[in-house]
């Protein structure tokens, strides 16, 4: 199995436009052949001091795919394609993390 953390940061203000694009988009993903786990993530209001905040403008994806091969296969689909160039111009920046685990 492969985990993914996406860090995503939005242009300032523009997290919610962003996450639009993100919602219309699960389905689809969700759908893939692989796809374990797929979603968005924000901070937890006012959580208190062990919270790590991301912040106004971030949010996360949370990701479990049966394997490598269908990850890479996840970032060529048309939907993908289509909400990347859809969403580029909104992202300030992106830090994606591929994992697996350490047991």
């Amino acid at each position: 199995m492969v985990h993914v953390v996406a860090i995503i940061t939005a242009k300032p203000g523009k997290r919610e436009e962003l996450l639009k694009l993100v919602r219309a988009n699960l389905a689809a993903v969700r759908a893939e052949q692989g796809c374990i786990d797929y979603g968005p993530v924000i901070d937890v209001p006012g959580f208190g001091g062990s919270q790590a905040e991301l912040g106004p403008d971030t949010f996360a994806f949370i990701e479990k795919w049966e394997s490598a091969d269908a990850l890479k296969l996840h970032f060529t689909q048309p939907h993908m394609l289509d909400y990347r160039d859809k969403s580029k111009d909104l992202i300030a920046a992106r830090a994606v993390h591929v994992m697996e685990s350490a047991e």
